[in-house]
């Protein structure tokens, strides 16, 4: 235990610039998504002004509707600032591997040399990973009620419409992704989520131990797991299913998918990479 904490707290040091230049980069694009939202509507709201029209709220939200904080998560920058965190994180789940098995003095030989189970150096990047993925989650959920808060505030009270955070964006949008409103579409996201982080790092550590043959290898299992999908598919089960039944069915297979990488992954460290 205290190798892996010790190993996690290494593993965030080396992070935190990283994350740090992530929170900034996505927080300045939803502040900037927040007045281009207002900019776009206070233009033309200055237009239908200039008609002189009588009652001019109420006829504007008969015409055009109310608008909503889902004006701000639909808007092309928030968008943008969404899916740059979700392909920075996965980047970076990828780096902190290689990072230390590149270059003349691999740092990866000193860590995997360190007294302890060497499962512990996994243990601590997966932590890192989780500890990232959480952390942008609760930034997230902050934004979202100070970007309510601050384009409530800029459009008239006639105007806006007040809608929980949960129906801020649509099935579609990457947020609904990043931030389910239902929480067993959380626990289905993110069981399979981490299922195919843990799966990834399998076929990461079969290449790191094997090089090519470990490439070669991953791939055939890859095309295994594939192929064993599409023949259960293929089977007809689970169209005798009802929706919940699908949805613990999938669920069960991410965990046994999870525990059977996770044991790969402790067989690889533990077995086949040598220093």
């Amino acid at each position: 235990m205290k190798k892996f904490l010790e190993l996690w707290s290494f593993e965030w040091n080396r992070a935190k610039r990283f994350y740090g230049f992530l929170l900034a980069f996505v927080t300045s694009l939803q502040a900037y998504a927040v007045f281009h939202e207002y900019k776009f509507w206070k233009d033309g709201y200055e237009s239908y002004r200039q008609q002189g029209v009588p009652a001019i709220s109420e006829q504007y939200v008969l015409e055009s509707g109310n608008i909503t904080i889902a004006a701000v998560t639909s808007n092309s920058f928030f968008v943008f600032s969404i899916m740059t965190a979700v392909f920075a994180l996965l980047f970076y789940s990828v780096f902190i591997w290689y990072q230390d098995w590149t270059g003349k003095n691999r740092f990866s030989l000193r860590l995997l040399s360190l007294p302890g189970k060497r499962f512990a150096v996994y243990a601590a990047k997966l932590a890192t990973i989780w500890l990232l993925i959480t952390g942008l989650q609760v930034w997230q959920i902050g934004l979202l009620y100070l970007e309510e808060l601050v384009f409530s505030g800029l459009i008239p009270a006639d105007i806006y419409l007040d809608i929980p955070l949960q129906m801020a964006s649509t099935s579609a949008s990457p947020l609904s992704l990043a931030l389910p409103s239902l929480f067993s579409n959380y626990l289905l996201y993110y069981t399979t989520g981490y299922t195919a982080l843990t799966l990834g790092y399998t076929f990461i550590l079969m290449h790191l131990s094997g090089r090519w043959k470990g490439v070669l290898f991953a791939g055939i299992l890859a095309v295994g797991l594939i192929a064993a999908m599409v023949l259960f598919l293929r089977t007809g089960i689970t169209t005798r299913l009802y929706a919940e039944e699908k949805y613990w069915v999938m669920i069960a297979v991410s965990l046994v998918l999870f525990l059977s990488g996770t044991w790969a992954n402790y067989r690889l460290l533990e077995k086949h990479i040598s220093v």
